[in-house]
């Protein structure tokens, strides 16, 4: 497995364009990291083994996406209701 870590201990000036571009996105992804510990019950895992960790990760974000799609629905189902209501007015 090819891991590399990246410490953000440097000196802005003194990282690359890349390591600057990765740390910005790095830092866009943390908060969605943290919903999902938080709202999609990741803090504690009660599935056995690296199998489990995986499993456990693929059904969070799978949780997180899900909700991502029902607010949409919604929101959708939202507008249309609002203009079919205007346009009976």
């Amino acid at each position: 497995m090819d891991v590399q870590v990246h410490l953000s201990n440097k000196s802005r000036k003194k990282m690359t364009r890349w390591e600057r571009m990765w740390m910005n996105r790095r830092s866009a992804i943390e908060p969605v990291i943290s919903h999902l510990k938080y709202d999609h019950n990741m803090i504690r895992n009660f599935l056995k083994g690296k199998e489990g960790d995986r499993i456990n990760a693929i059904l969070s974000a799978a949780g997180f996406n899900f909700s991502k799609l029902i607010r949409a629905f919604f929101c959708y189902f939202e507008n249309l209701i609002s203009s079919s209501f205007l346009f009976s007015i």
